[in-house]
């Protein structure tokens, strides 16, 4: 590209000539990324997590941050690597839009550089750890897959890097994108997805967003030739949400060879589109062997791409939980969670921080004495099996507490449960 060229494509990305659309603040993402950047030991954050998560407004809001914080506009550099006037996206390009910028913009300032959607271009890690080693930049880097975090880019970025995980707005959040006029209720059914929250075309933008995700991370990343049977698989583990599901039943339902199901099921977790959680057990080969419960991240697509929400408006809550959950051991240390199934009994979640067990059982309602006798059962026989003391069932219209057989059993009601372990853990 001509340098007049790319100057008129950088302009329109940077702060340097107008104010920027920095969004609604995410304070908790912004703030630790605001941070690290300033950590003189930190060159390199990388943000990750699935596609349209929000990870480029959080970035260009830690790019507001650092300038109300007195870094000059000049020396930081936007790169948005989706922007379709970039014919060639390859290393040269980055080369010639960050050599225009120095020439035009920054002629000898250390810069902040934030690279959105890097997985866009080849050897993009490259460019970054050229810049790093020389100590001209530090890298604020966006991407939606975990190509970001393949083995062969962590060697080359080794040393100074930290990676971010981004959610879709998480219930806290979501309140606050919709001034507190909706709630839990709203936000099992539409999920978390910044845009659709904020949009009355809700349903349009969720099935663009599934086949973005399925054409460009899972796709094209892995070179897929059986395009159908990814997405029969990917729509059967989207209304399957919250069931216990292996490989092999997979393969049976959708008849397609067991090895092409696992493949499949590692690409579109690879994704970010879902996530299984394992079956608790002291033994790792029994957690490996036994079947899996798959969830989506986001609840908009089992709500909008599958059946009637309100004819699985509890797997739907249970759903939001293990999202919760998830987006929780992405940033704790030591914080993980299983589902537990013995003699036909099931628990929700079994969730192991550190050496404390906490047991959760999710419920839309208890109304019905058959579903509570049968909730109330599976999670004292675990409790007595883990010896653990912190009980809860999760339900949408009840609190309470209850005591059986020596145990508390604590009724919360989801919205109220979801917010206190947000706030416990930092978020």
């Amino acid at each position: 590209m001509e340098d007049k060229n790319i100057m008129e494509v950088l302009n329109s990305w940077n702060p340097w000539n107008h104010k920027l659309d920095f969004g609604i603040k995410r304070e908790f993402y912004s703030k630790k990324i605001t941070d690290l950047i300033k950590e003189s030991k930190i060159n390199i954050v990388i943000e990750t997590g699935i596609r349209r998560a929000g990870k480029s407004f959080i970035a260009k809001q830690v790019a507001e941050a650092l300038i109300k914080e007195n870094t000059p506009k000049e020396n930081i550099l936007i790169i948005n690597l989706e922007d379709e006037r970039l014919i060639n996206r390859d290393y040269s390009t980055l080369l010639e839009i960050y050599n225009a910028y120095r020439k035009n913009i920054n002629k000898d300032k250390n810069c902040i550089i934030i690279l959105d959607e890097a997985q866009e271009v080849d050897r993009w890690e490259h460019f970054v750890r050229g810049l790093t080693e020389k100590e001209e930049a530090k890298f604020i880097i966006t991407g939606s897959s975990s190509k970001l975090l393949d083995s062969e880019y962590s060697t080359l970025l080794s040393g100074r890097h930290i990676v971010l995980y981004v959610h879709p707005l998480n219930l806290i959040e979501y309140k606050i994108f919709t001034n507190n006029k909706k709630g839990i209720k709203d936000y099992i059914e539409e999920g978390g997805f910044p845009a659709v929250v904020l949009s009355d075309n809700k349903i349009d933008i969720v099935r663009s967003y599934f086949d973005t995700i399925i054409l460009k991370d899972v796709i094209s990343r892995f070179n897929i030739h059986n395009n159908d049977e990814l997405i029969r698989l990917a729509r059967f583990y989207i209304t399957s949400i919250g069931s216990r599901v292996t490989f092999n039943s997979a393969s049976n339902f959708l008849k397609i060879p067991v090895k092409t199901a696992y493949n499949f099921s590692v690409y579109l977790e690879k994704s970010y589109l879902l996530f299984f959680v394992k079956r608790f057990s002291f033994s790792i080969k029994s957690q490996d062997n036994s079947p899996k419960k798959v969830y989506t991240i986001d609840n908009s697509f089992p709500s909008m791409l599958g059946v009637n929400p309100i004819k699985i408006k509890g797997r739907l809550l249970e759903n939001l939980i293990a999202s919760t959950l998830y987006l929780i051991s992405k940033h704790i240390e030591n914080f993980n969670f299983y589902y537990w199934y013995e003699n036909n009994r099931e628990v929700d979640f079994v969730i192991k921080d550190h050496h404390n067990y906490k047991l959760v059982q999710v419920a839309y309602s208890i109304n019905d004495e058959k579903t509570k006798e049968r909730e109330v059962s599976a999670i004292l026989d675990c409790a007595n099996r883990l010896n653990a003391e912190n009980l809860y069932i999760i339900t949408m219209d009840y609190s309470g507490e209850e005591l059986i057989n020596g145990r508390t059993i604590s009724y919360v009601k989801a919205g109220n449960w979801i917010e206190d372990m947000l706030i416990a853990y930092g978020f």
